[in-house]
């Protein structure tokens, strides 16, 4: 038998684990906070041995390092455009995801949470955090070019910006209690924002047309 298909599976193996831990880390991140997360309880969490997971991370810095850029990693998929869709259509869709019951958890919820005030334990995270940030909202942006192409550069991403805002609080405030009218009244916002027409204002400027 061929060497090659052992080395695949291997391979595959390997990154399940890492998937695992770095899931039980912010699971563990989500229920206890960064006091919580140590490479011993992750290990436990996860099902594997410690020395697995040392042999992947050198230390609770950077394993919490690499789960805040699989995080950063799915809020990019929010913004990922669905080309089957129209532009208008695409940028619709994309804004509905934020209340995807799957985002609306407690487990989910807590976890933003934590995400948001690790920017202040360590500069590291607070790096990853607004890199995260600026990639959402420039995927965010793009969608309402695409959508609105009569839109300058500028006014795109003051649009993304305000919805990034309302999207945060959105998820916030749902910690406290779910209230779908409100959720689907903040999505129906986050719409109008972004697929209004050019502001008048922009008209007026000087060399604009």
């Amino acid at each position: 038998m061929s060497p090659r298909p052992v080395r695949a599976m291997d391979a595959d193996e390997k990154v399940d684990r890492q998937a695992r831990i770095l899931e039980a880390a912010l699971r563990l991140l989500s229920l206890q906070g960064i006091s919580g997360v140590s490479m011993r309880a992750v290990a436990r969490e996860a099902g594997v041995s410690l020395g697995l997971v040392n042999y992947h991370y050198e230390d609770k810095t950077s394993l919490i390092r690499a789960a805040l850029r699989r995080i950063e990693e799915q809020d990019i998929a929010l913004v990922e455009p669905d080309l089957a869709l129209e532009p208008e259509e695409r940028l619709r869709a994309a804004l509905k995801r934020v209340a995807d019951p799957e985002f609306l958890t407690t487990e989910y919820l807590s976890l933003r949470l934590q995400l948001w005030a690790l920017a202040q334990a360590h500069e590291d995270y607070e790096r990853i955090n607004t890199e995260a940030q600026k990639r959402y909202r420039a995927g965010l942006a793009a969608l309402i070019h695409a959508a609105r192409p009569e839109l300058p550069d500028d006014e795109c991403g003051r649009r993304a910006a305000d919805i990034d805002v309302i999207q945060n609080g959105l998820w916030l405030t749902a910690l406290l209690g779910l209230d779908h009218a409100s959720i689907s009244r903040n999505v129906a916002r986050c719409e109008e924002i972004a697929l209004a027409g050019r502001p008048a204002a922009l008209n007026e400027r000087p060399g604009i047309y």
